[in-house]
């Protein structure tokens, strides 16, 4: 039986909803209360996707929110992972979707700031190349929550970790980070 059009057809619907994903993401996050210095990833995710749920533009896209989301069948070799944020359209598929990994990035203890640059790469982006988040899927996306407020300095640090495991994360040398080919114009895609 097939109502809504053949398994194939769905494949690229991401490419599609991939623009209005970011845009959701950024609109919401400016809305988003000051986050303190040392504040901690879940509740701050699961914050953001309250929001995201709630943004008036969402009820209009054509897909779901859902947070923490497990993918039951991980990459071969890998533990099985949670995506912080998917979002999931509405079609027969469970293996089309965009996840959302959320890392902290300038974390504020003190006096003393911790990049977490590393973090985000080896247990954010690493695992994304390697199949423990959204093995199955070809969309997704990193976010920092940048917990200084200094966001310059914070994609900088990722850019250096990036180029640190270039390889790891199957890039040519040197392993630098580009601007997005969806949104160029904002600086902090």
């Amino acid at each position: 039986m097939n109502l809504i059009g053949a398994p194939s057809e769905w494949l690229n619907l991401i490419d599609t909803l991939v623009p209005d994903i970011l845009e959701l993401v950024m609109v919401t996050w400016d809305a988003m209360p000051p986050l303190v210095q040392n504040a901690r990833e879940d509740p701050t995710t699961e914050t953001l996707c309250r929001l995201l749920r709630q943004n008036r533009n969402s009820g209009s896209l054509p897909f779901q929110i859902h947070i923490q989301m497990v993918e039951l069948d991980p990459a071969a070799g890998q533990d099985q992972g949670r995506m912080d944020i998917a979002f999931s359209p509405l079609v027969p598929r469970e293996d089309v979707y965009f996840s959302l990994e959320c890392k902290r990035l300038n974390v504020v203890n003190g006096k003393r700031v911790r990049a977490y640059s590393r973090e985000y790469v080896v247990f954010g982006m690493v695992r994304f190349i390697r199949g423990q988040y959204a093995a199955m899927v070809r969309h997704g996306g990193m976010l920092g929550y940048v917990l200084d407020g200094n966001v310059n300095r914070a994609i900088q640090n990722v850019g250096g970790a990036i180029q640190t495991h270039h390889l790891d994360l199957g890039m040519e040398s040197p392993g630098e980070m580009l601007p997005s080919s969806i949104r160029p114009g904002d600086s902090r895609i």
